[in-house]
């Protein structure tokens, strides 16, 4: 496989992956570049000697190419969904449960603090040169998963499993400030109800928590960068979980 045939299975495997990379999966992306990039990365790539035996087996190396590069973005997606999570976390207890803003990016509609804290963790994310560390890992995936064979699917699934698990806890340790703060709020609430009957606690409750929240918000940025960093660093659970899965089948 010299040549031609080299490029364009490289290619496959950086298109799928930048095509729904966090980075460039927005509709403000044109295809173009998105295409144009991964034609880039793909020509770094080294040619590999291989012969096919048929049609039928070029194609099933074209579809491994393609789930390869779908499957390392699919780690990248769920560390991402783990700030998604902690938004959705404190827009409840803060009474924005029910309010969701329109993300021109995605064309969806998202609650307000989980595209807060996304657009914040992608900022981090580009000042730690986490886009680095992942395309080298992507070039890197060459070494560990070259043409022609797969990831170790028992290994995948596990690390996959662990880091979905870790959503829940990462995304609460997050908002848990928030939570825990709201939550004495509101039973401060109930014992001046029970104390002074006469005030609407529906009425006055509302904007209290909502002020509250949104200074603890302000307050618990610098703990976010730091959880963040740890996120995408090049030691942090992005890079552990996205090597980690690069175990070819034997």
């Amino acid at each position: 496989m010299i040549g031609f045939e080299s490029f364009f299975l490289a290619l496959m495997r950086y298109s799928a992956f930048i095509f729904l990379f966090p980075l460039f999966s927005h509709k403000g992306v044109p295809t173009y570049t998105k295409i144009g990039f991964a034609a880039l990365m793909a020509l770094a790539v080294p040619s590999q000697a291989m012969e096919f035996d048929s049609l039928l087996s070029w194609s099933i190396i074209v579809i491994q190419e393609i789930a390869i590069g779908i499957l390392l973005a699919f780690v990248i997606t769920l560390v991402f969904a783990i700030v998604r999570f902690a938004g959705q976390l404190v827009d409840v207890p803060m009474g924005f449960g029910m309010v969701s803003v329109f993300d021109p990016q995605t064309g969806t509609q998202v609650p307000i603090f989980s595209q807060y804290y996304y657009m914040l963790a992608l900022l981090i994310f580009l000042a730690v040169d986490g886009h680095l560390w992942v395309l080298k890992a992507v070039a890197k995936s060459y070494e560990y998963i070259p043409v022609n064979s797969f990831f170790n699917i028992n290994i995948s699934f596990e690390a996959i499993t662990v880091l979905a698990s870790q959503i829940f806890l990462i995304g609460l340790q997050i908002a848990a400030p928030v939570i825990g703060t709201i939550l004495l709020t509101d039973v401060a609430l109930g014992i001046v109800t029970r104390t002074v009957p006469q005030i609407n606690v529906f009425v006055l409750g509302f904007p209290i928590k909502i002020a509250v929240g949104l200074v603890l918000v302000i307050l618990a940025v610098p703990a976010f960068v730091s959880a963040a960093a740890r996120l995408f660093g090049f030691d942090g659970i992005l890079m552990e979980f996205l090597i980690g899965i690069m175990q070819p089948s034997n």
